[in-house]
Order: C-alpha cells, then sequence, then structure tokens
C-alpha cells in the first residue's frame, strides 16, 4: 500500500503532455522505475505489469476469477497427472516466431534453474516436472490440477534464450523516460493503439496530472474527497489486500480486534479506500464472512498488548492510532511499536513478536489463504497447525468445494491472524476509455488492457 500522504505539486514535467488523440495511445505512469523487461527476474508490481501487456501465460483469468484459453487453446490431465496444453497455432513472439513447447519447457527450467528467477514463480512451480510430448508442452506438479492452473496464470512464457521477449497482444519498447507499449497482431486482438508510462514517484504529481488531463489513468490521493475532474470517470475496484494482525499470544487478543474493527476506524480516516473487515479470509477470493469461532469470550481487560508494526507509513500509523483509542475504551494498552521493515520481517520470521501487523496482498484464487497455515507457509509465523489439515487439504480440488468451508471453520476455531481492513483501488479514467476493474487490477486479468477501447 502506498503512502497516502499528499506533497503540494510544484512543477509536472513537459514531457508529460499527451500524444495527439488521434493515436489513441493511454497515458498511465509507474511508481517506481520496473527496470528491463525480464520474464525470468522480473518480480515487481510495475514489472508484472510490464509482463502482462508484452506476455502470455498458458492460461489466464478471467475478472471473475476463473481460469481462461490464454496462449494454450486448450488442456488436459494426462493419466499420470501431467497438464497436457495444445498451444495456439497463431501465438507469435515479437519477431515472427511461432511459441513452440521449447519455448514453455525453457522458460519452466530457467524460472527453477536461475539463482535470480522471480521468487513468486519459482513458488509456482516448485517440484514440477516439465516437458513436451509430441509438440505438447506438459506439466505435472504436487499440486491439485485446479490450484496449478490458477498459479500458472502468473508464469508468463518467454522465448527461449531471450528471457526480455514475449509473445503478449503489445510490443515493448524504452524510450527515454517512457516504457512503450504498441499494439501488435494478437489473438486476443487489442483494441487501443498502445499504452504509455511516465516516471512519476510521487502522489501529488499524479494528482496534478489526472486534473490536468495529461493521464489517462491514474489513483487520485485518497485522504481527502477530491472532485472528479470532467475528463474523467472514478472507477472503483475491490482488492485482495487486506492489513492483517498475527498473534503469538493465543486467540484472545483476537478476539478482542475482532470487536475493536468494527468502530475503530472513522470513515474520514478510511476514505474511500477501506472498510473494516468482516470475516477471517477475504471476501473477494470467494469466501464467506466467517467470525472467529473460540467457544469463549475473550479475555477481561484491563491488559497489556504490544503491537509491531513497519515504520514509514503514515496512513497504517494513523490506523493503528485509531484502533489503539478503541481499544483503551475496553481497558486495554496497546502499546504502538515501529521497527524498521527487514526487522519486521525478521521478527515475523522468528515469531518473535505478541502482535504484529502488515498489509498483505494475495494470489487471485483461494489457495492463497493456505499460506496462513501450511507448515512452511510463508505467512504462519505463529507456527499455526493442526491434525486435520493436510486430509483437508488434499479435499481441495476446485473452487468452491465443499473441503473450503470445512477448512475455514477449523481455522476459525484458533485462528492465528486477523484481517482488520479490506482495501479498493480508486481510480480515475479517461472517461471515453473503456475498462473492465477486477480485483487483479486493470492489467493482470484476461484480456486486461487488450480489452480496453476508446468510445469517441
Amino acid at each position: 500500500m502506498r503512502n497516502l500522504l499528499l506533497v503540494l505539486c510544484l512543477l509536472i514535467p513537459a514531457a508529460l503532455a499527451p500524444m495527439p488523440l488521434a493515436a489513441q495511445v493511454v497515458e498511465e505512469s509507474l511508481a517506481r522505475d520496473p527496470g528491463p523487461l525480464d520474464f525470468i527476474q522480473g518480480d515487481s508490481y510495475e514489472q508484472w505489469i510490464l509482463q502482462s501487456l508484452a506476455g502470455d501465460a498458458l492460461v489466464g483469468l478471467a475478472p471473475n476469477g476463473r481460469v481462461v484459453p490464454r496462449l494454450a487453446a486448450s488442456w488436459k490431465v494426462r493419466t499420470d497427472g501431467a497438464l497436457l496444453f495444445t498451444l495456439r497455432a497463431d501465438a507469435r513472439f515479437t519477431d515472427g516466431t511461432t511459441v513452440s513447447g521449447d519455448d514453455v519447457v525453457w522458460t519452466v527450467q530457467e524460472l527453477l534453474r536461475h539463482p535470480q528467477a522471480s521468487a513468486t514463480k519459482r513458488a509456482i512451480l516448485e517440484g514440477a516436472e516439465v516437458g513436451v510430448e509430441q509438440g505438447h508442452p506438459w506439466l505435472r506438479s504436487r499440486k491439485p490440477v485446479g490450484r496449478l492452473l490458477m498459479e500458472l496464470a502468473r508464469v508468463p512464457i518467454a522465448q527461449r534464450g531471450h528471457p526480455d521477449r514475449g509473445s503478449g497482444p503489445f510490443a515493448f519498447r524504452k524510450e527515454p523516460g517512457a516504457w512503450v507499449f504498441t499494439r501488435r497482431g494478437h489473438f486476443l486482438k487489442p483494441q487501443i493503439d498502445g499504452i504509455r508510462f511516465r516516471l512519476l514517484p510521487d502522489a501529488a504529481a499524479v494528482m496534478a496530472a489526472l486534473q490536468k488531463g495529461w493521464l489517462s489513468i491514474g489513483a487520485p490521493a485518497t485522504r481527502r474527497q477530491t472532485e472528479v475532474p470532467a475528463t474523467h470517470r472514478l472507477v472503483r475496484q475491490p482488492m485482495h489486500a487486506q492489513l492483517v494482525v498475527w498473534s503469538r499470544a493465543g486467540v484472545g487478543p483476537l478476539q478482542w480486534l475482532q470487536r475493536w474493527r468494527k468502530d475503530a476506524f472513522p470513515p474520514q480516516l478510511l476514505g474511500q479506500n477501506a472498510r473494516p473487515s468482516r470475516g477471517l479470509w477475504p471476501e473477494t477470493l470467494g469466501f464467506a464472512a466467517q467470525a472467529i469461532d473460540a467457544g469463549t469470550n475473550p479475555p477481561k481487560g484491563p491488559g497489556s498488548l504490544q503491537l509491531l508494526y513497519a515504520t514509514g507509513e503514515e496512513s497504517i500509523e494513523k490506523l493503528l492510532l485509531a484502533l489503539r483509542e478503541r481499544a483503551r475504551k475496553d481497558g486495554f494498552d496497546l502499546q504502538l511499536t515501529a521497527i524498521e521493515q527487514g526487522l519486521l520481517a525478521e521478527r515475523l520470521q522468528k515469531g518473535d513478536f505478541q502482535l504484529a501487523c502488515s498489509m498483505v496482498v494475495f494470489e487471485p484464487y483461494p489457495w492463497a489463504v493456505l499460506e496462513y497455515m501450511e507448515p512452511a507457509g510463508p505467512m504462519n509465523f505463529a507456527g499455526w497447525k493442526h491434525p486435520k489439515l493436510g486430509g483437508i487439504i488434499r479435499e481441495l480440488q476446485q473452487p468452491g468445494d465443499l473441503a473450503w468451508r470445512e477448512l475455514q471453520a477449523l481455522w476459525s476455531k484458533s485462528p492465528a491472524a486477523l484481517p482488520l481492513l479490506d482495501f479498493q483501488s480508486v481510480i480515475w479514467v479517461d472517461k471515453n476509455l473503456l475498462v473492465e476493474p477486477s480485483p487483479m487490477g486493470l492489467y493482470l486479468h484476461t484480456p486486461g488492457a487488450a480489452g480496453w477501447r476508446w468510445d469517441r
């Protein structure tokens, strides 16, 4: 979550002036330099946007979270459990070369081999085997097929030997001070001519550029209600993002936090981007609003609780101060301790905390919540475990399976983490640009930017 502090903008670079209207190029901005386009090593949010425009994964995720064909026209499950894909005959890299099974094999093997490969993609492919059968690539993993398919939407395929070359709907070129994507012949048939990104790390600069009509898309400052300019319209998107508190002190403190989150945060503090969480897991991932079901009332106050959080996020600090004031009404002294981000991560990994708070952005599929529960899960900071967990996980073959409700009920008896707030993105979009919002944002679903069009 970016800092929401609004700083007065004194100067907007002249280079932000939009291209002529006839070009139908979307003007956007990036908060950070994403570095060179790299389908193997690139792993930042900005890099994911570049890869979504210039590359294709085997499958995509629709705005509703369902798996849809992308680079693969179809797939089936072999008798040995491997996924066998049939690639599109019209899928080509930017040099005109047809995408082949060998490109899929090279990409997967390079992600598993390269020491600086994307940690996100490597985790998806950990333990996987890959090969080609009569020209068709296949992939086998210990993960259930339903989970693997959803996760493969995060693994765009690069051309063999060329980690910077993809087959996506837009061709990429780097210009001085800009990242430019131009429409190309592609099976998704993009309707906009292209997208040009400028580097604008300052939220106030983005705001000023939006108000002057120099950006087609951008996130306004959210700490105050600002009128949308006549050139734009407001678009809200739910996000797979929450402000989460972990507890090493048992479920009792989380029961109190569950009570406090209902009325701790004044609406003017939350603005347009957040609302108090209602359950234990993100509703955007398809989970019902399940409360803690510990069977007993939380321990009586007064008491003292220490909560760790990362320095440098003024907006989160203000939210936690409001939470502290709410805790005092029930006789609790909620001691807020800000520490450097790296130190917070280290203490979380060691389990050296009573309560700890951080932003979490979940992957766009329900299996993401297993990171709270699995023994080696990257969010299992409290050492949570249960003898029934393994058996339930084996039943999680598809989203919506009955086993998901059983898993959530198991977690609700003794959760080790509780979300405080659910977040949504608020963006301004040129009133003539038609886009499709989703919890994954505007870019990361299929068709993404290839589905945008101008209505002039």
